[in-house]
């Protein structure tokens, strides 16, 4: 079983992140994870890679119970598994796009902004950052990813609040691009991640777009381990 089962539509990959009725995150699937993005990075799909959640939700961040019972080795390899995570998707060269179906809580929301482009599903549900709330810090890699990605008001309101919005609310703040019917999000995924892909000056603009946040990861990731 794969925490991160893939198909291919017309030349695009789609990912659908699960684990349970939640699609809650821990290390085993962090660095199952990351080892996969950073494969799709030596070899980018050729239209693309979108981004999802299995049934419900997007994902709703870090399993609290199980981060609760790590020891100190556990914990570290869980906040070294989210920072390759992040970074690896962070770093992928081809057009990506987050197709946000439900919840998408604290590691979610960090997701959706190392996206280029982040679509969600018209609904009743929450995105945000209540990392606050929920006792764990920001690990150094989406911290940089929110301080690039994130407007500095809503990086401050969210991040110290744990506030929660709704996609409208997550389109006003951007964390979301576009709004569209929940019975459309993948096949309206699939075509703007082929839209953005398909102009030939793509991966070069990103590849600029993304130095500075790129170096600061790469700092990040060569300190040694304490």
């Amino acid at each position: 079983m794969t925490y991160f089962p893939t198909e291919e539509r017309d030349g695009t990959v789609i990912i659908t992140l699960t684990n349970g009725e939640r699609n809650t995150l821990n290390p085993d699937l962090l660095e199952e994870g990351a080892a996969a993005l950073q494969r799709l990075a030596t070899d980018p799909p050729k239209a693309g890679i979108v981004l999802t959640g299995a049934g419900e939700h997007f994902t709703c961040g870090m399993d609290t119970k199980i981060a609760a019972s790590l020891d100190e080795a556990g914990q570290k390899r869980a906040v070294a598994g989210i920072n390759d995570f992040a970074a690896a998707l962070h770093r992928l060269p081809c057009a990506v796009v987050g197709a946000v179906n439900g919840n998408a809580i604290g590691a979610g929301g960090i997701m959706m902004l190392a996206c280029d482009w982040v679509l969600a599903a018209q609904g009743d549900y929450k995105i945000g950052l209540p990392e606050a709330k929920a006792g764990l810090p920001f690990p150094a890699v989406p911290q940089a990813i929110l301080d690039h990605w994130l407007d500095p008001v809503w990086r401050r309101r969210l991040a110290l609040s744990s506030h929660l919005l709704n996609p409208a609310e997550s389109l006003t703040a951007g964390l979301v691009d576009e709004l569209c019917m929940a019975d459309q999000l993948l096949d309206e995924a699939v075509l703007r991640v082929q839209a953005l892909n398909r102009q030939p000056g793509f991966r070069a603009c990103k590849r600029q777009l993304r130095a500075k946040a790129n170096a600061e990861i790469d700092g990040i990731l060569d300190q040694p381990t304490k």
